[in-house]
């Protein structure tokens, strides 16, 4: 008889020291305490044929370096195959330096090695009490609509994927939900450089609002889908606590919900499992001159400047003010790019892993890097069956992957990728191929 099983569990990520909070250019900003705790959240899933791993880690990257060194010490540690590990960023921009920042802003000091030494036995750990933690269980997939909590930070009417899954894991013998797994398509970036505590932002105050509901010993592991261009910036009053709490809840209330309305007919209590992997390499950006680049470093600080001066509102010149940003790290990858020093980045990046798992007829792909929305929307047209998208996940591409059309608009995103527009068709024509041809 099949039979299914699944083991979770939760440890708490978060420094024991003030370390820099990284996610904005050109500020000092070193943490003055804690708000809410970092965590790392594990799921091992085992269906007597395969066992796969995904972890949510509220970090704003996870290099490749450490998802090499966690899959080798978890798969010695319990016999799961180290590439059946999935280790995702929530991105959070108010955790501390994860991976050197590629653009040398002289205010961001390098990843602190005793801190990534430190997180990678902590994700290695909480993999294997996870493991060890294993129960047979039953499993539900829902979803449900988070419109409202964000959306496209260039427009209003921007594309958008409002669609969060849910995998439901209960108890086979109790009845009791214990974990739910979700991707959410929306950078966690309510609060800004004014902030110096370390906060998961308002994905925390989603965790918290799920255990205040559902249990406080429900896991929630949290991934962030594609959002390169996706942000709270239009729909929040303040960059605070309290807006970062408001949408929190306001996701879990829609998450709880969407879970309640389940039937037990809804959940199985065995799947089939699956994983399906490929490595690539993405084609490399061809640069502007160095005059052009410092040309349009000038003609965005003017318009800024001048914005600042009329007094227009704050979250379009906060758009400007990021168009800025990627002027001047655009500036940057054009001078390590005629040096030489770009050719290093690539190789630590490349290739980039893609994995899509199969649970049941439900697919979830793994991508590293910032991908936009757009990839989301048509990732999901490549077949008839569910398909989500985790990104941020066992690597990093050291920028964004941006459409065709916003790589010709050329604003903050753009400005600062690595690769081109093409590389997300590569992407998608390998996901396709994995998904309906299984190479």
């Amino acid at each position: 008889m099949k039979k299914l099983f699944a083991g979770v569990a939760i440890v708490d990520v978060t420094p024991q020291k003030p370390m820099f909070l990284h996610g904005y250019p050109h500020v000092e900003r070193t943490s003055e305490g804690t708000h809410d705790p970092l965590f790392a959240s594990a799921l091992i899933l085992d269906n007597c044929e395969n066992q796969i791993g995904f972890c949510g880690v509220d970090v704003i990257f996870i290099s490749k370096e450490i998802t090499i060194q966690v899959r080798e010490l978890v798969e010695k540690a319990t016999g799961i195959k180290g590439e059946n590990l999935m280790i995702s960023a929530s991105h959070t921009h108010s955790g501390p330096v994860i991976v050197t920042d590629i653009f040398h802003d002289p205010v961001v000091p390098e990843a602190d090695p005793e801190y990534i030494k430190y997180l990678v036995i902590k994700i290695s750990q909480v993999f294997i009490e996870a493991f060890k933690n294993k129960r047979r269980c039953k499993i539900a997939i829902t979803s449900t609509d988070s419109t409202g909590v964000g959306g496209n930070r260039h427009s209003l009417s921007g594309a958008i994927d409002p669609e969060v899954p849910i995998v439901v894991l209960k108890d086979f013998n109790t009845g009791n939900i214990f974990a739910l797994s979700i991707i959410h398509c929306m950078h966690p970036t309510i609060l800004h450089e004014d902030s110096k505590l370390f906060s998961a932002d308002f994905p925390g105050y989603t965790r918290k609002f799920i255990s205040e509901k559902l249990g406080e010993d429900v896991v929630l592991l949290y991934q962030t889908g594609p959002s390169g261009n996706q942000s709270p910036r239009h729909f929040i009053d303040s960059n605070t606590f309290d807006e970062a709490k408001r949408l929190g809840y306001l996701l879990g209330k829609r998450i709880t919900h969407s879970v309640m309305q389940l039937k037990e007919s809804d959940y199985q209590d065995w799947l089939s499992l699956h994983i399906r992997k490929s490595k690539l390499d993405l084609p490399r950006k061809k640069f502007m001159t160095l005059i052009e680049a410092e040309k349009k470093v000038a003609f965005v600080k003017n318009k800024l400047d001048t914005m600042r001066l009329n007094g227009e509102s704050a979250k379009e010149i906060r758009t400007v003010e990021c168009d800025w940003f990627g002027a001047e790290e655009n500036n940057q990858l054009v001078k390590m790019s005629l040096s030489g020093e770009l050719e290093e980045i690539y190789n630590s990046v490349l290739p980039a892993e893609v994995n899509i798992i199969s649970l049941g007829k439900t697919y979830f792909v793994f991508l590293p890097g910032e991908l936009f929305v757009e990839y989301s929307l048509r990732i999901k047209k490549i077949t008839n069956k569910k398909i989500f998208v985790s990104t941020m996940s066992n690597g990093v591409l050291a920028g964004y992957l941006v459409t065709e059309q916003a790589e010709q608009e050329g604003g903050y995103e753009a400005s600062n990728s690595i690769f081109t527009a093409k590389g997300g068709e590569i992407l998608l024509e390998k996901i396709s191929n994995l998904i309906n041809n299984g190479n």
